[in-house]
């Protein structure tokens, strides 16, 4: 599973593995009890290392 470092909104700075089939299309959207939050791929495509492997960057969609 890729994993996805995301910026700015309710889930900045945390890591997540996230399914291969979710990262289809240019937007993640979370709906779950805890986080409402759209986010969008980086451009360019950034990849940093953090403690559980690189991740993709994500930002917060605004």
């Amino acid at each position: 599973m890729p994993l996805i470092l995301h910026l700015g909104g309710p889930r900045d700075g945390q890591v997540d593995d996230l399914p291969a089939d979710a990262l289809a299309s240019s937007l993640l959207v979370y709906d779950g009890p805890r986080w409402l939050g759209v986010y969008e791929r980086v451009e360019p495509r950034r990849v940093v290392e953090t403690p559980r492997g690189p991740a993709e960057v994500w930002a917060v969609h605004e």
